[in-house]
């Protein structure tokens, strides 16, 4: 590799490393509650901040790397992020609110090397995967109120997690999940219902 090569590669990352400090900084600013690690990844166009709303109290581990793109060439569907307040997102999850909308309830927290989903691409025989227009049949993400997603799971687009449930780890979850229900699996289904607290003298 000639050395103007390797100076042109080394510039565009230090570029690249600014772009991403100067974004983290600017989010940051406008959500002073918010606590996120330096190495996290925000990959949102500074034009569409407003489609990202974070509630009071996030907590974004290391190395998390958060996708919103609006709008996209592959589908009509709007890409936007919410979380609500009091929420915990572990080291290396990736979320990923393109072609659909990612919504996380107050209290809730996924489990680290977790990845949210909120759209995918068809899958056309004889076509490159990745050129083919989104799936727009099943799209978004929707956890409820105090939900516990597990270490290593992926939750895929149409997936809906009702208030209180848990979701096991390493589960693949791609449907409608009850509220109170722990759920585990490739895919996912119903092991039980989460235990209420025990009455005193039971």
């Amino acid at each position: 590799m000639s050395l103007l090569r390797v100076m042109s590669v080394t510039l565009a990352h230090a570029r690249q490393r600014a772009a991403r400090a100067a974004l983290r900084t600017i989010i940051s600013a406008r959500h002073p509650t918010l606590s996120c690690d330096s190495t996290v990844i925000w990959d949102i166009p500074y034009r569409s901040l407003d489609e990202l709303e974070l509630g009071v109290d996030v907590r974004i581990m290391p190395f998390c790397e958060i996708l919103v793109i609006p709008r996209s060439r592959f589908t009509s569907k709007h890409g936007r992020l919410s979380i609500g307040d009091d929420i915990v997102i572990a080291t290396g999850v990736n979320l990923r609110a393109a072609g659909g909308e990612i919504r996380i309830g107050s209290g809730s927290a996924i489990g680290q090397h977790s990845a949210v989903i909120a759209a995918n691409h068809q899958v056309v025989l004889g076509e490159p995967y990745f050129s083919t227009p989104w799936d727009e049949a099943k799209t978004g993400v929707e956890l409820g109120r105090n939900v516990w997603v597990g270490a290593n799971c992926v939750l895929l687009p149409g997936t809906r997690i009702g208030d209180h449930s848990v979701i096991a780890a390493g589960s693949v979850v791609n449907s409608e999940v009850p509220s109170g229900e722990i759920w585990g699996g490739v895919p996912a289904r119903r092991l039980k219902a989460v235990p209420s607290r025990a009455e005193p003298g039971s």
